[in-house]
């Protein structure tokens, strides 16, 4: 996952808006992914995951679906248990917040999805007390 989470990275910090808004669609359907996977774990809060994926949806439909590559699996193992492990996708979301914040100057809907990736961030965060 780190090759992925890399390849996010870089494209979140384009200088091309399109790749930027690419990156972040996929960062949110990654963190989408994940809050769906530890939703029924023992030590997560249900609410904050379920919080969580509804928030990376909401701000993914305001977003253009990219124009090329394939979404990232996730695998089971990707996961690492406790609480500092959702730390690194809570980041990401975090990170795609900024790219979209920096791109919403003067469009409402970017600002929106940014807003979106922010509750995102801090629900998956919070899943496993972090």
């Amino acid at each position: 996952m780190n090759t992925a989470m890399h390849a996010l990275d870089t494209a979140l910090s384009s200088a091309d808006p399109t790749t930027v808004l690419a990156g972040a669609w996929e960062a949110l359907d990654l963190g989408g992914q994940v809050a769906d996977a530890v939703t029924w774990d023992e030590s997560s809060d249900e609410l904050c995951a379920l919080t969580a994926a509804q928030e990376c949806l909401a701000a993914r439909t305001l977003l253009p679906l990219p124009e090329t590559g394939r979404p990232i699996t996730l695998e089971a193992g990707d996961i690492q248990p406790g609480p500092g492990g959702l730390a690194p996708y809570a980041a990401l979301l975090d990170r795609a917040r900024q790219a979209l914040a920096s791109l919403a100057e003067q469009d409402v809907q970017l600002r929106d999805a940014a807003e979106h990736a922010a509750a995102a961030a801090r629900s998956l965060a919070a899943v496993r007390g972090q």
